[in-house]
């Protein structure tokens, strides 16, 4: 292929590859049936190199697909479809410039969040992002976190999501050139401190933009010290007569949003998740814990003991009033909140989506944004779709299908789930539209916000006609005139017939 020879030429023949096995490698991401094979697979290791091969693909006019950690549930990290090239940026994952001044720090994107957050927790006395990435921050470079607007690692409560943290980044446009976002984007500022300020907000064209804009080769983000106190309760909720256990965890979760009380986190597990997490041992402490229902936590950050303790006398106040049961202060005793901050349960409370069914499984992802007091028409909408499905699912080698919710600044929430499964290949286009079904069930009766563009929600975004014409007309302008060869992530929403 004339593509390989030029891009091994600039990367060298041990970064790049096209042979089967390293292709059938890349073929998938964390889902257990969206596939596409690449025709070639490279690891370069600078933004030059990136530039260069992107060059390569317009000249040759093959597609190519960025790719981070690969834990993405929606099949965003690969071709739809069979061909072009994965650009994997796990070799760019250096610590560039830490500005103790500005509180900013710039990073190469293909570095994993674990490895940035344990670099920043041992300077000046312990820093942090902020929101730290997704809950497969283990894994999850910072680019993909950036290219879909990730939450679900701890802090999103206090900071939202990981792009409110983003004041910059380098991009390799579809066509090579490169780009600065930004205070950089000025020739006599050589550092990142505010993403506005010089016109429209460009950096927010690559943020959630699954890699159809461009290519996201250094990134700059707020920094924030490391709370120096922290607290945490965890509540039983069980359904009475008068209400269910998601209506009134959602009336409190409304109430804690709403009363400007400093919450770093806060979370929401259905009786089905809490009993998934007791079963499959995913804090083994945990499986004797006294929990008859639903599980709400919260952990609360302070620069003091006395703001700590008023935090807590304040939310404790609200999950009294509402009945809930506070269980005891161990991860024993079913604090599990304890666990989430103090032991990384935050990159942990997810696993079980990635392996219920043991190998080959996995779990078809359906996360997205929606105001908090819609949370109980999410349960109903997830409740009767699988009643509708039961059979379906069972005859594929299905489960169930089941969510988590925690809180994102400033008021709303994020509804993570999805359909766990252990598929066979001949069942695979059967799934597919199940999955199918199920999102456009909550983009058309709710106007679900979903993040996970990828592959299959961004179809089924397309195909339910959420995006108005306007809207998607306007989409399309802007990957036209970014990307005029169609190169860059092109069959995502199906923008490549759209040109």
């Amino acid at each position: 292929m004339e593509a390989f020879d030029k891009i091994e030429d600039i990367v060298g023949s041990n970064y790049v590859s096209d042979s089967e096995p390293v292709l059938y490698s890349y073929s998938r991401n964390a889902d257990p049936i969206l596939r596409g094979k690449p025709d070639i697979v490279v690891r370069p290791k600078s933004t030059e190199e990136i530039s260069q091969i992107v060059e390569v693909a317009n000249e040759t006019k093959t597609k190519i697909i960025p790719r981070g950690g690969g834990a993405d549930l929606t099949g965003g990290a690969k071709p739809i479809g069979d061909g072009g090239i994965v650009i994997d940026l796990t070799r760019m994952n250096k610590v560039l410039d830490v500005d103790l001044k500005a509180r900013i720090v710039t990073v190469e994107c293909g570095i994993s969040w674990s490895e940035l957050c344990d670099y920043l927790s041992k300077i000046d006395n312990g820093l942090y992002t902020g929101s730290t990435g997704p809950a497969s921050g283990f894994g999850a470079t910072i680019g993909g976190g950036l290219s879909n607007h990730s939450v679900g690692g701890g802090g999103a409560a206090m900071y939202g999501a990981v792009t409110e943290q983003c004041v910059g980044l380098e991009v390799v446009l579809p066509t090579g050139k490169i780009i600065n976002t930004g205070a950089k984007a000025n020739s006599f500022m050589d550092r990142a401190f505010s993403r506005l300020g010089l016109g429209p907000d460009y950096t927010g064209l690559f943020l959630g933009d699954v890699g159809i804009h461009g290519i996201k080769t250094k990134a700059s983000l707020k920094l924030y010290p490391l709370p120096e106190y922290a607290a945490f309760n965890t509540f039983d909720i069980e359904t009475t007569k008068m209400k269910p256990s998601v209506e009134r965890a959602t009336e409190v979760m409304l109430k804690w949003q709403h009363k400007n009380i400093k919450i770093h986190d806060f979370y929401f597990y259905t009786e089905t998740y809490a009993r998934l997490l007791k079963m499959f041992q995913v804090k083994k402490s945990w499986t004797t814990a006294d929990i008859k229902g639903s599980v709400l936590f919260y952990v609360t950050v302070a620069d003091s003991t006395r703001e700590l303790e008023e935090n807590v006398e304040k939310l404790d106040k609200i999950a009294k009033e509402a009945e809930l049961r506070k269980l005891g202060p161990r991860v024993e005793d079913g604090n599990i909140a304890k666990w989430f901050y103090e032991e990384d349960g935050r990159w942990q409370w997810a696993h079980i989506y990635f392996g219920m069914f043991g190998p080959g499984s996995g779990s078809l992802g359906t996360c997205l944004k929606a105001p908090t007091d819609l949370l109980p028409k999410y349960v109903d909408l997830y409740q009767n779709w699988i009643k509708a499905n039961t059979k379906a699912l069972a005859e594929v080698g299905g489960g169930t299908a089941d969510f988590i919710v925690f809180g994102v600044y400033p008021t709303y929430i994020d509804v993570t789930g999805g359909i766990s499964i252990k598929p066979r290949p001949q069942d695979y286009e059967k799934i597919y539209q199940m999955w199918k079904s199920l999102l456009i069930s909550q983009i058309k009766e709710l106007g679900a916000m979903h993040y996970w563009m990828g592959e299959i929600i961004g179809h089924s975004l397309v195909e339910s006609g959420a995006l108005t014409p306007e809207y998607f007309e306007f989409m399309i302008n802007i990957k036209k005139a970014l990307d005029p060869n169609k190169i860059m992530s092109p069959d995502k929403f199906y923008l490549s017939k759209q040109y």
